[in-house]
């Protein structure tokens, strides 16, 4: 299953209606943020993962259990400790300008203010995180065990109270670059061996690349352009476009 359904699936169906509610946004606005956030995120990740130093970031991302908790609980959408740990991911797959600027780019696309999108993003790349974890784990235990060839890796596994985040609101504050990811969960060991052995570049005859398996897998997971998450930005765009036109029809 792709990304982009498992975030529409997430929390019983009610994730955008649950951070709709946390953040006192339209649930329309809030799905139009997220598909723009997401699909922005997406095309990062599929760029920096190219570099053995951020695809080993990624994968001891993956080893935290706190963003499938972030996912699965309604709880946790207006926690401290999201923002913290996605503010995280977000150093890792996006960087702190592309955070900013994919902020201001979703806040102008859903017409809500950029405070609140900065709020929003760290939430939306935790849950993102999550489901990436989830979705790759089959894969990533069948590497680590090393019954894996590159085929086989691409199968299919199965009153508006903002976070008081120290430093600042959202990304931009002191959590976007000082804290490390053992301030979160800690990473399990065998994706911190299995990061080590992307970063050391361990390529023999009879040894798969660790760097090459990993982007095998993840691959498929982050196509885009059938998840719902498109779908509803259609549907919206189409919506605000056949409401425009027929407006103009009575001037």
């Amino acid at each position: 299953m792709r990304i982009q359904a498992m975030l529409g699936e997430a929390q019983d169906g009610q994730a955008f209606s649950n951070l709709a509610r946390a953040f006192h946004l339209a649930p329309a606005k809030v799905e139009v943020a997220v598909g723009a956030m997401v699909d922005a995120l997406i095309d990062d990740i599929k760029r920096r993962m190219q570099s053995r130093r951020t695809l080993a970031a990624l994968v001891e991302l993956l080893g935290q259990r706190g963003f499938e908790q972030v996912l699965d609980s309604p709880t946790l959408v207006g926690a401290t400790h999201t923002q913290v740990i996605g503010n995280e991911a977000l150093n890792v797959i996006a960087g702190r300008d592309e955070s900013k600027r994919l902020a201001h780019k979703a806040a102008t696309t859903a017409d809500i203010t950029e405070m609140i999108a900065e709020y929003l993003l760290p939430v939306v790349a935790a849950m993102l995180i999550g489901a990436l974890t989830r979705a790759s784990r089959p894969g990533f235990e069948q590497i680590m065990r090393s019954e894996v060839d590159c085929d086989d890796a691409l199968s299919d596994p199965a009153p508006l109270q903002l976070p008081r985040v120290a430093g600042g609101a959202g990304f931009s504050g002191s959590t976007g670059g000082s804290v490390g990811l053992a301030s979160s969960a800690a990473t399990s060991t065998s994706y911190a061996e299995l990061a080590e052995d992307i970063r050391r570049a361990n390529e023999g005859a009879n040894t798969l690349d660790a760097a090459l398996a990993v982007r095998r897998v993840l691959a498929p997971l982050l196509g885009r352009g059938s998840g719902p998450l498109e779908w509803i930005r259609r549907v919206h765009a189409w919506s605000i476009a056949t409401l425009t036109a027929t407006l103009g029809g009575f001037r």
